[in-house]
């Protein structure tokens, strides 16, 4: 299959979870997150704020926040196919549905950091393989955004189990991520 048919079957069958599982499967992700040495050493985190059938991250957000880490979330450059992470104090007051849909630092909260400074960036994906690529919406945002984080910087994506599969095709423009966790495992791809 191509990306377009993976990315296609993949949604299909993440839509067809309940609000129930998909809330249960969320919690689990972010247990697993929270024990990991990449989480528990990064002051710096860009979450992605989740769209209904995503990993949902509001209560990881807020835990975080909680905990002290300074927590980013990204605006969206649709005419340059690009993020900027801005910093959040309160998930509740200061995000708005933007341009795409999805929640978004609103402009009055505009805290606006660099690539260069975030220690941990957690993405979303429609599909992953064991080896840490990713098919993304088709747009490139995060391709374009993780090219300019330092190279210390690591990469977890957040997924259901079945949004695994053992192959993807890549090209030159896919950054693979350094970590998938699901509700039931992580998995250490670089």
């Amino acid at each position: 299959m191509n990306k377009e048919e993976i990315r296609r079957n993949t949604l299909k069958k993440r839509l067809s979870l309940s609000s129930e599982d998909i809330r249960e499967k969320s919690r689990q992700v972010f247990l697993n997150l929270a024990e990991t040495v990449e989480y528990k050493n990064s002051q710096n985190i860009m979450f992605y704020a989740a769209t209904r059938s995503e990993v949902q991250t509001e209560e990881m957000i807020k835990m975080s926040i909680k905990m002290g880490k300074n927590v980013f979330v990204p605006i969206i450059l649709p005419e340059c196919f690009n993020l900027v992470p801005s910093k959040i104090f309160d998930f509740d007051i200061e995000l708005e549905r933007g341009s795409k849909g999805i929640l978004e630092p609103k402009k009055e909260y505009h805290r606006l950091g660099t690539p260069e400074n975030i220690d941990l960036v957690i993405v979303p994906g429609v599909t992953f393989d064991l080896d840490g690529n990713r098919i993304g919406r088709g747009f490139g945002y995060y391709d374009n955004f993780l090219r300019k984080v330092r190279s210390s910087a690591k990469i977890i994506a957040l997924a259901f189990e079945m949004q695994i599969v053992k192959k993807i095709i890549t090209d030159k423009n896919d950054i693979p991520v350094h970590k998938i966790i699901t509700e039931k495992r992580i998995i250490n791809s670089i």
